[in-house]
């Protein structure tokens, strides 16, 4: 009797430890898919990257092909209009880019709003990550 009674508890609090998680993956990416765009981005190119921070920084380098250039700044997500605001400073100018993103998985595709160039990145996967993948 104490062995059904352990069982049905250990059950119990797995679907309960189930249930918050659940909850917890619906409130942070489900209904804020914004929170997806966290993380490190590399162009196809290889010369443009950026690092979405969850406090909403950023920064980026762009290899203008005399030497890699760093921002800083800040970025806003628009998840109605699929909109990335990002704002930085280069060389004591201020700029605001607005560009229309896809998320889709691994792959961020944003479109420069003005200029109508589309560029295509790639999630950067820290290396402990993909260890972990390889031991899987």
């Amino acid at each position: 009797m104490k062995k059904a009674i352990v069982a049905v508890l250990v059950i119990a609090l797995l679907a309960g430890a189930g249930l918050i998680g659940w909850n917890v993956y619906k409130e942070e990416v489900l209904t804020n898919p914004e929170n997806l765009i966290i993380g490190e981005w590399t162009s196809e190119s290889g010369l443009l990257s950026f690092v979405f921070n969850e406090d909403g920084t950023m920064s980026g380098n762009i290899d203008a092909g005399l030497g890699v250039v760093s921002i800083n700044g800040t970025y806003t997500v628009d998840r109605e209009s699929q909109k990335l605001t990002i704002v930085y400073t280069l060389y004591s100018l201020s700029y605001s880019d607005v560009k229309d993103f896809v998320l889709d998985g691994d792959t961020l595709t944003l479109t420069d709003e003005t200029l109508g160039v589309t560029t295509v990145y790639t999630r950067v996967v820290p290396s402990s990550e993909t260890a972990s993948h390889a031991e899987a």
